[in-house]
C-alpha cells in the first residue's frame, strides 16, 4: 500500500529557503523535484510566486527559484536594519555636537597655558588638537585673535603661511 502525503506551499518555500541559505544561489527546479515528490509541485511554485515569496529565475533553459526574503523570514536582517537606523541616529547627533562646538578665545588661552613650554612657546598644532577642532575651523576662527594677542614664530608643522614660511609657534605678548 502506498501512502500519499500532501505537501503545503509553506513546506516548499522552507525547502527553497533552506537550500538558498546554504548555497546563496537560486535553487534549481530539478533539485526541488528531488526533495518534493508531489504531482502538485508546479502549482505550489506558481502560488508561491504569485504570493511574492519566491521569484523564478531562468538561465538558458534551466529554471531556478530564489526566495524573496522579508524581515518576517529573517529576523537577523530586521535586527541589522534596526541597528543601522540607531547608528545613523547616533552619527547625526555627533555631527550636530561637532558643528555646534563653540570654542571661545578664553579656551584658546587656557589651552596655550597648558601646552606652553618654560619659555612660553606653544605650537599651534597642539593647541588645535587640544581644542578638538579641524584645521579649517581653528585657523578661520582664531586667526585675528592670535595675530592681535600673540607673537607668531616661524616653525612648526602647521600654522599661518606668510611669504612661503609657516608660522606655527606662538608666544603671548606682554
Amino acid at each position: 500500500m502506498k501512502y500519499v502525503t500532501m505537501i503545503s506551499k509553506d513546506d516548499v518555500f522552507r525547502i527553497i529557503l533552506d537550500d538558498y541559505k546554504i548555497s546563496n544561489k537560486p535553487v534549481s527546479l530539478a533539485k526541488i523535484k528531488r526533495k518534493v515528490k508531489d504531482d502538485s509541485l508546479q502549482q505550489l511554485l506558481d502560488e508561491l510566486e504569485k504570493d511574492g515569496k519566491i521569484i523564478k529565475v531562468q538561465y538558458r533553459n534551466k529554471v531556478s527559484y530564489k526566495p524573496l526574503l522579508s524581515s518576517d523570514d529573517n529576523p537577523i536582517l530586521e535586527e541589522i536594519r534596526s541597528l543601522r537606523s540607531e547608528i545613523n541616529k547616533v552619527y547625526d547627533l555627533l555631527q550636530k555636537i561637532v558643528e555646534s562646538k563653540n570654542v571661545s578665545d578664553r579656551e584658546l588661552d587656557e589651552a596655550y597655558d597648558r601646552i606652553k613650554d618654560s619659555l612660553g612657546y606653544a605650537p599651534l598644532e597642539k593647541i588645535r588638537i587640544e581644542l578638538g577642532l579641524s584645521k579649517e575651523e581653528f585657523y578661520s576662527k582664531f586667526r585675528k585673535y592670535i595675530e592681535e594677542n600673540y607673537d607668531l614664530i616661524a616653525g612648526g608643522e602647521e600654522g599661518f603661511l606668510r611669504k612661503g614660511v609657516i608660522y606655527g609657534i606662538i608666544k603671548r605678548r606682554r
